[in-house]
This record gives C-alpha cells, sequence and structure tokens, in this order.
C-alpha cells in the first residue's frame, strides 16, 4: 500500500510541477515572436522634466516634474499597456499589433475627455507612428504621433496636429523620454 500511495504521491507533484511550469511560460506560438514594443517595457520619466507645447499660445516651454509611466506586456506578445500615473492628468494607452496587416491599433484615455482612437506601424527599431482622433478636438482634425527611438534607454516622443484638408495647424506637445527602470 505504501509503493502505491509514494507513485500517486510522485505522479500528482509531477503534475503540478508541470502546470506551474506550463503556466508560467508562453503558449508556443507567441514564445516564438518577440514583441514589437519590447523597448517600451519598463518605467520612464521625462528628461530633465522638460516639455514642449503649442495648444494656441505659441511654443511654450514647461517642466512636469514627477512624470511616472509604466509600460507592460499584456498577455501576448503583440501589446502593451502603458499607465500614466505620476502627473495629472492620469490616463492609459492601449497598443496592439496586428502581425498579419503589419499594423498597430491605438486606444487612449486621459482625464475624463481625452479618448483616443487610431492606427499606424511599428519598424524594426522599434519606432512607432501613428495617426489618431481624439473627442475633444476639433472634427476633422488628427494627430501625428512619433516615437522614435535615441538609444535603449531613450526616446522621443511628438504629437502634431493636423487640420481636416491634412495641414498643420501649429499646435503640438512632445518631449523626451527616459529609463527608469527595467521591468523583470
Amino acid at each position: 500500500m505504501k509503493h502505491v500511495y509514494s507513485k500517486n504521491t510522485l505522479f500528482l507533484m509531477l503534475s503540478l510541477i508541470f502546470i506551474s511550469g506550463y503556466s508560467q511560460k508562453k503558449t508556443p506560438t507567441s514564445a516564438t515572436l518577440e514583441n514589437p514594443f519590447r523597448k517600451f517595457i519598463g518605467e520612464w520619466t521625462l528628461k530633465n522634466d522638460d516639455w514642449s507645447q503649442n495648444w494656441g499660445n505659441g511654443t511654450e516651454k514647461i517642466k512636469i516634474p514627477h512624470h511616472h509611466t509604466i509600460c507592460k506586456e499584456l498577455n501576448t506578445t503583440n501589446s502593451l499597456l502603458a499607465v500614466i500615473d505620476g502627473t495629472p492628468p492620469y490616463g492609459h494607452i492601449f497598443w496592439s499589433y496586428n502581425p498579419v496587416k503589419k499594423e498597430v491599433d491605438h486606444l487612449s484615455s486621459f482625464g475624463t475627455s481625452r479618448a483616443g482612437v487610431g492606427k499606424g506601424s511599428v519598424n524594426e527599431n522599434g519606432d512607432v507612428s501613428l495617426k489618431i482622433t481624439f473627442a475633444d478636438e476639433p472634427d476633422g482634425t488628427y494627430r501625428l504621433y512619433t516615437y522614435k527611438w535615441i538609444s535603449e534607454n531613450e526616446y522621443d516622443l511628438m504629437s502634431v496636429q493636423y487640420d481636416a484638408n491634412g495641414n498643420p495647424t501649429g499646435f503640438f506637445y512632445g518631449g523626451t523620454f527616459v529609463r527608469v527602470s527595467v521591468e523583470k
């Protein structure tokens, strides 16, 4: 009887080890794909707290202390969730990569009314380009966003607004982001 008990115990332990290891690993299909947003994964802040913008009062160079963004891969290798929680307006950005169409889908929400939706692309370097419309901006306008990598721990973000005819309005914002840490 003791021998049967030991075999069953061993079988149960091996099963639990296998299930535990399996649940912590990605599926075979996703394990072979690298997340196109992998360079963004980690914590970020504004370099020297510097931000540039024009919301209608000409170019302003301002300081935004304590900016904090956490970027994480969700449970697929084609997604990124960025949570901005350091300085209001708080918000989040979600990117999903469609490997068949080779395009990025964007959804975002900041504050109470700044909801954005758009599409774009990501290149081999990890640079992201997006065309986004926002609920709180005039109908027909859109913004072109570029996230361009300077180094493994630094990228530039620029958002430029365009009118319904595709002409720049002069409104923009952007800054350089530096890595605080890498998610493990």
